[in-house]
């Protein structure tokens, strides 16, 4: 089990592609059109996320990526580092994340914008801190999170949110969530 910092990781993604891609920036042209053709898909109804599970969870990171990497939908293991944050060891990552869905799936009605707004935050940041893949976690991650909140009769609007602040927000989510719950508020509404 080895450990990798976002340039190993840039190596690995170089080594272990479908493509046989051997430069950055071409890989990074790649993924965002295979993603984007598999995102595209998606929001059209060719895919649809079946259930709030785990699997699911790992079927939709196989389908949205699957085109680029023979990872896709496989968790990743070894251990995890961007900048200063430190994800989830992956010794516990299948545990931890299993607990995680569970508590997703029990999770009572919620009766407000606010309350939403509150428990979307914990969850987004919770399936952020396990980082489960090796690549494509915030991309699965925000579409996974807009059809829990579709399915609770909340509509996100998350392609309104600046992209610079939804990302500090996610950064300072490690140890607080008010600006991404202040950010979930802004753009959530319950569906009529």
């Amino acid at each position: 089990m080895g450990k990798y910092n976002e340039k190993d990781n840039d190596d690995y993604l170089l080594k272990h592609n479908l493509f046989g891609i051997d430069s950055h920036e071409e890989l990074e042209k790649a993924e965002t059109l295979s993603f984007s053709l598999r995102a595209t898909a998606l929001e059209q109804g060719d895919y649809t996320i079946d259930s709030f599970t785990l699997k699911g969870f790992q079927d939709l990171h196989r389908y949205l990526f699957q085109d680029i990497y023979p990872f896709a939908g496989k968790f990743r293991d070894v251990q995890l580092m961007k900048g200063n944050t430190r994800f989830c060891q992956v010794q516990f990552l299948n545990n931890i994340a299993i607990d995680l869905f569970r508590e997703l799936n029990e999770e009572p009605f919620w009766n407000s914008l606010e309350e939403a707004a509150d428990r979307l935050a914990y969850f987004k940041s919770e399936l952020n801190m396990l980082h489960s893949f090796r690549e494509g976690n915030g991309r699965t991650i925000r579409i996974f999170i807009h059809a829990y909140a579709l399915a609770r009769g909340i509509e996100w609007a998350y392609e309104t949110i600046d992209r610079e602040k939804y990302m500090q927000a996610m950064i300072q989510s490690v140890v607080d969530l008010g600006a991404l719950r202040k950010m979930l508020l802004e753009t959530i509404q319950f569906i009529e």
